[in-house]
């Protein structure tokens, strides 16, 4: 499946669409500053490309760049009309819009229209029209300001389609992109370590840790570079990156540090893809933490109390996740979810296995989790897991009733 494929950046695809009409091309800086400062009526001559955006007679780095208002655009109707189908979610629909206003338009406006046509393709699940859209925009604008999403997009179908190589030469255009801007090289180079390393390393911990070096590496480039400023987002990824290899390897202590950086950083209040990793992965140190010290034996009275405090800490990661990120969330929303659940359950047991509530939050998760999974052997495990859970939460949500038999609450 496509679904969810450019992780943020379709999520936040229309974030313009709800600004008031400007009467002049803008951009947003990363620094959060609107651009020409002038009120300007008409339009501003705005170029876009990879490497650097010119507006007004000013020249920005591509990098410098979060968004983008071309006025001719959204003057457009059938470029409102994609906007307003997009924003309710119906995909064929404003895919077809933006395309019919891309006939209408002219340089900067229909580069615009064509990527948004292209993620709106991309959210139908249909490989073959995204494919169709993406070398459409690249043959009209070869070095597009969405470049690198684009070759993004196209990596993402092809791992799912089984063609690794071909993702990673998609990927590898950016990567050595003459003049590609520092956002979108590091990103590109992220991607690859997370598709090639991260993903595939299953429960082998040398693989986690060849990954860890790679994400290292790049954070340390991004440093060197001294491009924090315009590579903030890729920065605080890699260090993601980085805490997640060392909770599959097993080095907690060494984790945490690193999510709780990327939890605090202003800048990754930009992506939530960002959060909802950093959240699950601080969520993975503080259950795993808890686990430890309940394996080595029973639970005095005394400690009860601090136990539970640290169980409810430890799920309110995973439910920020599951519950407010799951829009953002992408592969993470699985694990945050069952996580949850199991924190719970946790709790549950831990406190005696009398906690009606405490029980029904945790059979909750549960089941969501097991929708999201496939038929297959990880959803039948789950089913299994569920089910022993199950008895316990119906024995502890069932009362005397006032004739005798049992009824549940």
């Amino acid at each position: 499946m496509i679904k969810r494929i450019l992780g943020a950046a379709i999520a936040v695809i229309f974030l313009l669409c709800t600004a008031v009409a400007a009467q002049a091309d803008s951009i947003t800086t990363t620094d959060g500053q609107i651009w020409p400062k002038k009120n300007q009526r008409g339009r501003s001559q705005l170029t876009l490309s990879y490497d650097k955006v010119t507006l007004a007679g000013r020249t920005f780095n591509a990098a410098e760049v979060d968004d983008v208002y071309v006025s001719a655009a959204y003057a457009n109707t059938s470029f409102r009309k994609g906007e307003l189908s997009g924003t309710s979610r119906y995909w064929a629909e404003a895919a077809a819009s933006f395309g019919a206003a891309a006939e209408d338009l002219k340089g900067a406006a229909r580069e615009i229209a064509l990527f948004h046509r292209m993620t709106c393709l991309a959210e139908t699940n249909d490989a073959t029209k995204t494919f169709e859209a993406a070398k459409l925009l690249l043959d009209a604008f070869p070095r597009s300001f969405y470049f690198a999403r684009v070759q993004d997009t196209r990596a993402r179908i092809l791992i799912n389609r089984g063609d690794s190589k071909g993702a990673g030469k998609a990927l590898d255009e950016v990567v050595n992109a003459p003049g590609m801007n520092a956002r979108d090289h590091f990103a590109a180079r992220l991607a690859r370590v997370y598709l090639f390393k991260f993903k595939i390393a299953g429960n082998d911990k040398a693989k986690y840790a060849a990954a860890r070096a790679e994400y290292d590496r790049i954070v340390r480039e991004i440093e060197s570079r001294n491009a924090t400023n315009v590579a903030g987002i890729q920065w605080l990824t890699g260090k993601v990156g980085i805490g997640r290899c060392h909770v599959y390897e097993g080095n907690f202590a060494k984790a945490r540090p690193y999510f709780d950086q990327v939890i605090s950083d202003k800048k990754s209040t930009k992506l939530k893809s960002l959060l909802a990793q950093a959240y699950t992965g601080r969520g993975d140190v503080k259950y795993a933490t808890i686990n430890k010290e309940l394996a080595g034996g029973k639970v005095g009275d005394d400690e009860r109390a601090r136990i539970s405090e640290a169980l409810t800490d430890a799920a309110l990661d995973y439910v920020r996740v599951a519950r407010f990120y799951i829009e953002y969330a992408g592969d993470d929303l699985y694990p945050a979810t069952v996580g949850a659940a199991r924190v719970w359950a946790t709790h549950f047991h831990v406190t005696g296995e009398k906690d009606c509530e405490l029980a029904k939050r945790a059979g909750k998760y549960f089941v969501a989790a097991y929708r999201m999974l496939p038929v297959g052997e990880p959803q039948r495990l789950l089913k299994s897991e569920v089910m022993r859970f199950r008895a316990k939460r119906d024995e502890a949500c069932t009362v005397p009733s006032a004739t005798g038999p049992r009824a549940s609450r």
